[in-house]
């Protein structure tokens, strides 16, 4: 009887230790680590062209930089987080959202902060530095949270139909000739700011409203028109002094007195430390401009 006994433990044990080798040997559903959902890059810099996936969620961590001659893709539907004080490098070309050959626009890239509770400033933002390219371009997007969402440094990105909000600086254009067409600018504390003598870019039929200011104008060279700049603390603040003509927006009145009350230009000499010029910005529109701003809202309903 003892005999029996022993002989039964010992084939309970060894069906119990063959069992735990089976499940240490074999996973039935194993996870490679390129079907993972969330992809972090750390100081990540491109060697050849890339599309991300959409399906994705990328994670930007310290720098990722495009160099010259290397194109990054970042297709509609794609997701980026950036952790604190990260910053994307472009030197080469950024395609981020739908071609713009390609309407209409049916998901949205969204550009923000990784932060639990996110702030303007968590992240640097995309810095084109100095590129000279003509083929990059933003459309479609939703970018929040930056200190300087898009920083254009003698580059001429098109940047069409997306959102910018809650940032520091939504727009910086220096020395860029750009097209800023059909976006929403706003929440931010600066709105859209421009330097440079030389070039001309095209700040048309946006909604810049709700920002701290809403263009912030060193470029008089700039065509700012058929806009709707309401609801801004200040619309527009010219600091060169040179004269501005921004005609054909809407600026939330149609008295010429409470227009000038959202202008810093020099008719205002306390709120400016230097000489600056005049803002002509008669003729206005009388009504808010309805083709104006980001046309596809639906697509925001669950941001």
């Amino acid at each position: 009887m003892k005999i029996r006994l022993i002989y039964c433990l010992l084939i309970f044990c060894l069906s119990l230790s063959v069992g735990v080798g089976c499940a240490t040997q074999e996973d039935p559903n194993p996870v490679a680590p390129e079907d993972t959902s969330e992809i972090v890059l750390k100081d990540h810099q491109l060697i050849e062209n890339e599309t991300w996936d959409p399906e994705k969620t990328y994670i930007v961590q310290g720098t990722v930089e495009i160099p010259q001659n290397i194109t990054l893709n970042i297709p509609p539907g794609t997701t980026v987080k950036f952790r604190r004080d990260a910053l994307l490098i472009v030197r080469g070309i950024l395609k981020i959202g739908t071609p713009l050959d390609q309407d209409p626009v049916t998901r949205r890239v969204h550009l923000t902060s990784d932060n639990v509770g996110p702030a303007p400033g968590d992240w640097n933002g995309i810095l084109f530095d100095h590129t000279h390219d003509l083929e990059s371009f933003v459309r479609g997007a939703v970018i929040e949270y930056a200190t300087v969402a898009l920083d254009i440094k003698t580059t001429s990105p098109t940047v069409a139909a997306c959102v910018l909000r809650q940032n520091k600086t939504a727009i910086a254009l220096d020395g860029s000739d750009a097209g800023v067409q059909h976006n929403d600018i706003l929440d931010n504390h600066i709105g859209i700011s421009t330097i440079g003598r030389q070039t001309r870019p095209r700040i048309e039929r946006n909604n810049i409203t709700k920002n701290e200011t809403g263009i912030f104008c060193e470029n008089v060279q700039s065509i700012i028109q058929n806009n709707n700049l309401n609801a801004n603390i200040f619309a527009l603040r010219l600091n060169v002094k040179f004269d501005l003509v921004v005609t054909n927006n809407w600026w939330g009145h149609s008295d010429p007195i409470e227009i000038a009350n959202v202008i810093v230009d020099a008719d205002d000499p306390v709120l400016t430390t230097k000489q600056i010029g005049t803002v002509h910005y008669e003729p206005f529109a009388d009504t808010r401009i309805a083709d104006a701003g980001f046309p596809y809202p639906a697509l925001l309903t669950d941001l």
